[in-house]
């Protein structure tokens, strides 16, 4: 734990990142409230735990029905809504074929996934989910904002104020300052800093670091391979942003443009030459 004026901090190993927690001017006993919601989070929705409600739909889905936790079924519902929205653009279940490695068993699995597998493959009803073929779900590319949000949510509970950083999820909570420093894609450390956010939430990707929640990283804009390109989407809340980051590194700018405006939100595309573009 860290405290710096009336600033206290605490992070730890989560979501294959570190997550860090700033509360300002409030109670440090909610962090232990803060933690727990995200490690339920990473308990559930782990593409990698054979005892995750996600092993458990790659295993019997396409066999039965399968009974998940409500907040996967949440998120899962969350994730086929957006998969829809985008055409495909963003989608958990072609993140998971990615994870695995291009159909390959998962070590904790008896039979392969079918590479040709979809979101439109998957059925949710309430807390049951069905699959019509053998397929893999990977929701990394929107659980970890999820779990931001279910942290922020805790914090305003209380009546706190402060942010909730993820790897680069971040969500602010309360009225302070919202600034962020976003690293300039060229890898040689500079950075942007913007001040005046006018939404409570953003996540960021980029073809410069390795993105364990699947998904093409070479894609951007237009649809061609480019190198040195991030991807920063504000929304008002940090799963939505999450997920867009991934559906506008797959989708042209016209279409890119147009799902964040009737998402509410924006993106900022950063290049390694110094030149960035505004969405929508």
């Amino acid at each position: 734990m860290e405290t710096t004026m009336d600033i206290t901090r605490r992070a730890r190993p989560l979501l294959g990142t570190f997550v860090e927690v700033s509360l300002w001017e409030s109670d440090p006993e909610i962090f232990s409230q803060v933690f727990a919601k995200i490690e339920h989070v990473q308990q559930r929705m782990s593409a990698h735990r054979p005892d995750s409600d996600l092993a458990e739909i790659a295993r019997a889905a396409h066999l039965e029905w399968v009974t998940v936790d409500a907040a996967t079924a949440e998120v899962i519902q969350l994730s086929l809504r957006w998969a829809a929205l985008s055409k495909g653009a963003f989608d958990p279940i072609r993140a998971g074929v990615t994870l695995t490695h291009g159909g390959r068993r998962p070590w904790f699995l008896d039979h392969p996934p079918d590479p040709a597998a979809t979101w439109k493959d998957l059925v949710l009803e309430g807390c049951q989910v069905r699959a019509v073929r053998p397929l893999a779900i990977d929701l990394g590319g929107v659980a970890k904002g999820y779990a931001v949000d279910l942290a922020a949510a805790v914090i305003e509970a209380h009546g706190g104020s402060g942010t909730v950083n993820a790897g680069g999820d971040l969500r602010f909570i309360g009225s302070g300052e919202r600034t962020v420093s976003l690293k300039n894609p060229d890898g040689a450390g500079a950075r942007i800093e913007l001040r005046e956010i006018p939404f409570p939430a953003l996540a960021t990707t980029a073809n410069y670091t390795y993105c364990e929640e699947g998904g093409n990283l070479d894609l951007i804009g237009d649809g061609d391979p480019e190198v040195g390109v991030s991807i920063t989407v504000f929304a008002e809340t940090c799963a939505l942003a999450d997920a867009m980051t991934k559906a506008v590194l797959n989708l042209s700018t016209r279409q890119a443009a147009a799902l964040l405006k009737r998402l509410h939100g924006s993106a900022l595309v950063l290049k390694a030459d110094g030149t960035c573009r505004e969405l929508p």
